[in-house]
């Protein structure tokens, strides 16, 4: 069976190192790398061409909006899941505009956050 590979992009290191670290407990998963700002997020989605990106809204740099939109034109193979402490429908219609597979909010349970990204591996949501 092939692991789902992942980044995970947020300027808050403790934030990200738990996301990290949860994925990384399933068999499933294998987090590939990780960055702080827009630029390196984007920089590691093309060297490492993971199939999910978890991506934080609000990054230094780029935002999580204009790296999923520069995703979607360079046609790499990552889908992305947005992420935003900021859970409102202006958000989502954004995230969805710019290609994101997936928004949800930061405060989502560590279980509904890993069946969101299995769903999005399997080519859903």
């Amino acid at each position: 069976m092939n692991k789902i590979s992942l980044l995970v992009i947020d300027d808050h290191p403790l934030f990200r190192q738990g996301v990290a670290d949860a994925v990384a407990l399933e068999s499933d998963m294998k987090v590939v790398g990780q960055a702080s700002s827009g630029d390196q997020a984007l920089d590691l989605i093309r060297s490492t061409k993971p199939m999910i990106v978890l991506l934080d809204v609000n990054l230094p740099g780029m935002n999580g909006q204009q790296i999923t939109h520069q995703v979607t034109q360079e046609k790499l193979p990552a889908r992305v899941v947005l992420m935003t402490g900021y859970d409102d429908i202006e958000q989502a219609l954004h995230a969805a505009l710019a290609g994101a597979a997936a928004y949800c909010s930061e405060d989502i349970e560590p279980k509904t956050l890993l069946r969101i990204i299995r769903d999005v591996a399997e080519g859903g949501i």
